[in-house]
């Protein structure tokens, strides 16, 4: 899927992604994986309680932006903030990113749910 910089990112099942490899860039030289999808009106949150480094980490994690279909604010999910929100209908941006300096070999299950 890709390299950048340095860590491979490799779909190991549908919807799990492994990232590995080795980086000396410094921090904040993200290596990440981007996804579009469009969501209905509900209340969402994304599940990262098994991500490597716990929920609240920017070592490895996901943020992510809602785009309303109306034009209204821009709503994001970031780690300590995966809801649950109440979100318009619209389009959703979500980035897995990687932040560190080093080597890493993690796999990760990103997951949305609707609530409601």
């Amino acid at each position: 899927m890709g390299a950048n910089p340095g860590i491979t990112v490799t779909e190991t099942t549908p919807g799990t992604y492994r990232f590995k490899g080795s980086t000396k860039t410094a921090a904040n030289s993200w290596a990440n994986l981007q996804s579009f999808v469009h969501l209905d009106a509900g209340t969402y949150t994304i599940e990262a309680s098994d991500f490597p480094y716990g929920p609240n980490s920017w070592t490895l994690g996901i943020q992510a932006t809602l785009r309303p279909d109306d034009g209204g604010e821009s709503i994001t999910f970031s780690p300590s903030k995966y809801g649950p929100k109440t979100l318009p209908a619209g389009t959703f941006d979500t980035n897995i990113f990687v932040n560190t300096i080093g080597d890493i070999d993690v796999l990760i299950t990103p997951r949305l749910y609707k609530i409601d």
